[in-house]
């Protein structure tokens, strides 16, 4: 019983500490905004504390509930999230048929609570598309009868978070989408043949988005207009040097750099922290990604295989988003740093996404344990 109770370390250490150093730097990023805007330094700590605790016990439940039981609801999940994500389009309806311009909607709010729908959604993606594929076998190499339907998920569910409008959510759902159809033996033809007509749809949509157009058109160009938020972000980065101007020095945070507790933390991390800070936080992830990788790979079915993967593929490509982002390696775009960036949604379901791979671990390795077990006692039947 004593394998049964135990903890993939590997993979729940990295994610504690990454959340911990993200609370430090939520209020070091944010005291000073706080104080100005709701008369409280504490205001975001307070919030994020309150997310992490929840999110803590929400990673301890999934840890005990058996993975196979999502593959059982993942279609009604899917229902609940489109659900979310039309509540959001009636929403942008709703206030454009009353005041003749269209707002954006990303969140639910609920008095001083809200959630993001499109972070529900990204992890209810993987979980369907795991689930889906794992039961259709051979079948997804088949065209018409298997492969078209669940890229047409993928597909709906792109178009769905674009609305409201986030090409950075949505096109971060599609990029995993096509990942976990990749690993999950889709032909590499039939996933070509959807994505490289797809661009040139996604460009057009980017287009008919002024806000995406000048955001695109300032990373090529280097616009300073549009380029400020990723140079002030570079400015940051570069003035903590090796050892960082100390936690709680930071220059930027004072109005020079927007979402400093949420989208460009790490620019705060690395001016605070400097270079030994970000590759803190740069080992943890590439931990915590490998460990996840190693229990798919160690999973004891396909469903396992692909759910572990598909997570920890999510996380990864994120973080590596987020950081593009920072260092203007990559346009600026809405995507959090898991873990660490302020945010109940992100932080909840970075630690939920965690909780599902340390089952599949626990799963794994007490399956592979009576497995030894059992082979032994019947080696000894037989021998003696």
């Amino acid at each position: 019983m004593r394998g049964q109770q135990s903890i993939d370390f590997w993979l729940f250490i990295p994610a504690f500490i990454l959340a911990a150093l993200g609370i430090v730097m939520v209020y070091s990023s944010s005291m000073y905004f706080a104080m100005d805007e709701n008369g409280s330094s504490s205001y975001f700590i307070r919030k994020q504390a309150l997310s992490l605790v929840i999110s803590f016990i929400a990673m301890l439940v999934c840890t005990r509930l058996n993975y196979r039981g999502y593959s059982k609801i993942g279609k009604y999940l899917l229902i609940f999230g489109y659900i979310l994500l039309l509540g959001l389009l009636a929403q942008r309806v709703f206030h454009w048929v009353h005041s003749g311009h269209w707002e954006v909607y990303r969140w639910f709010r609920f008095g001083f609570l809200s959630f993001q729908p499109s972070e529900v959604v990204k992890l209810i993606l993987v979980i369907y598309l795991a689930g889906t594929i794992a039961s259709m076998g051979e079948r997804i190499r088949d065209f018409k009868n298997g492969f078209i339907w669940v890229v047409g998920v993928v597909m709906l569910t792109f178009m769905l978070i674009f609305l409201e409008p986030s090409l950075s959510m949505a096109s971060l759902s599609l990029i995993v989408g096509f990942y976990i159809l990749f690993i999950g033996r889709a032909k590499l033809s039939h996933i070509l043949l959807c994505f490289v007509p797809a661009m040139p749809v996604i460009v057009y949509l980017v287009f008919t988005k002024e806000y995406m157009m000048d955001r695109i058109a300032g990373y090529i160009n280097k616009d300073p207009s549009a380029w400020s938020q990723v140079g002030q972000s570079i400015i940051g980065i570069g003035n903590g040097g090796f050892l960082g101007v100390g936690l709680g020095n930071s220059v930027q945070k004072y109005y020079f750099l927007p979402e400093r507790h949420t989208d460009f933390i790490f620019s705060i991390l690395g001016e605070e922290l400097g270079f030994a800070g970000t590759s803190l936080v740069l080992i943890l992830t590439l931990i915590f990604v490998w460990r996840g990788f190693k229990i798919a790979k160690e999973a004891p079915d396909t469903f396992g295989f692909l759910l572990a993967s598909g997570l920890s593929f999510m996380i990864g490509i994120q973080v590596f988003i987020n950081i593009g982002v920072a260092i203007g390696l990559l346009p600026t775009t809405g995507v959090t740093l898991p873990f660490i960036s302020y945010g109940g949604s992100s932080l909840l379901l970075s630690f939920v996404a965690t909780g599902i791979l340390l089952n599949i671990s626990k799963q794994g390795n007490m399956e592979q344990r009576l497995s030894r077990e059992y082979g032994t006692r019947i080696q000894k039947r037989f021998s003696s």
